[in-house]
């Protein structure tokens, strides 16, 4: 076999971190290195390839041709190594179930069912992720992500429905007996991360365009379920958010809730994490509704 003619690999992350940055300055900041070392790098790759992979121009730093050109395959390289490194890491241990999760789905209904879960598998440690980002499970070792949404996935995506996401108003207790005859009446909570909930469902239920005179908002759905819980109007949300606390008695459901919005939809990718399969990832929760958490094998590495 003929011996390979690779460029100086440990010039690639330098390249890549230049080529984005358009700054030799600043690559050498994002790598923890020094000016002078990015630049003998980017001189050593570049006397290796034979052509010029950076131009000056005055204080600007900017890519040749050959250097856009050559990008993308060097990214590729980089890519193809650290997944190779993470799966290779990944399977020599048996680590924790990772599960990466929307963060008030965390607090209101994930949290609240690892006492009976930690009980029933007292061997599987579970290492809780709050994102609303897409997952990349190589690179952060997540084996399971919960999201809301709706087919079709991303290729290599293994999806599950893990429960049907019903949505209506609640409110406090204390709030006045006529909420259920006419709940245009008092005032609606809204929360920046489902600015359309009241829109969406006053359409669904066929009523007519509601007064926004009277309405606050707030910037985390937690916020959003305490201040109705405190009585400070009526808001929107899915049941199994407030489920425990229609139970409790903290908030009532003037009216019924419905089946509008995506499913959440539990994914998995087995091996980036503890490598568990399906079998040994047994359901959260016992109530109807719900399913296992399922992991298969690792096919890709993004979804949102």
């Amino acid at each position: 076999m003929p011996k390979r003619r690779l460029p100086p690999l440990k010039a690639l992350p330098a390249f890549e971190e230049a080529a984005r940055l358009l700054s030799f300055s600043a690559a050498a900041r994002e790598l923890n290195l020094t000016h002078g070392a990015i630049s003998r790098q980017m001189k050593s790759l570049e006397t290796h390839l034979g052509v010029r992979l950076f131009r000056r121009l005055g204080r600007r730093l900017e890519l040749t041709e050959a250097g856009t050109a050559f990008l993308p395959a060097a990214r590729s390289a980089l890519d193809g190594l650290e997944a190779s490194a993470a799966r290779l890491s990944a399977a020599s241990r048996q680590g924790p179930l990772v599960i990466a999760c929307l963060p008030t789905f965390m607090m209101r209904w994930l949290i609240p069912r690892l006492y009976d879960f930690n009980a029933r598998h007292p061997s599987v440690e579970v290492r809780l992720s709050a994102s609303s980002e897409p997952v990349d499970f190589a690179r952060q070792g997540v084996d399971v992500a919960i999201r809301i949404g709706a087919p079709p996935w991303p290729d290599g995506i293994e999806a599950h429905a893990f429960m049907n996401e019903e949505i209506g108003p609640v409110c406090s207790p204390a709030l006045p007996k006529n909420v259920k005859i006419d709940l245009r009446s008092h005032p609606r909570l809204h929360t920046e991360t489902r600015p359309d909930a009241w829109a969406d469902w006053w359409a669904r239920s066929g009523a007519v365009a509601i007064d926004a005179s009277r309405e606050q908002r707030f910037e985390h759905f937690y916020f959003l379920l305490e201040a109705a819980a405190a009585g400070l109007g009526v808001a929107v949300a899915p049941r199994p958010l407030v489920r425990d606390d229609l139970k409790q008695g903290r908030l009532v459901a003037p009216v019924r809730f419905r089946e509008e919005w995506p499913a959440i939809l539990s994914s998995a990718s087995g091996g980036t994490g503890a490598g568990r399969q399906g079998a040994d990832i047994p359901s959260l929760d016992r109530e109807g509704g719900t399913r296992s958490f399922v992991a298969g094998r690792p096919r890709q590495k993004q979804f949102g």
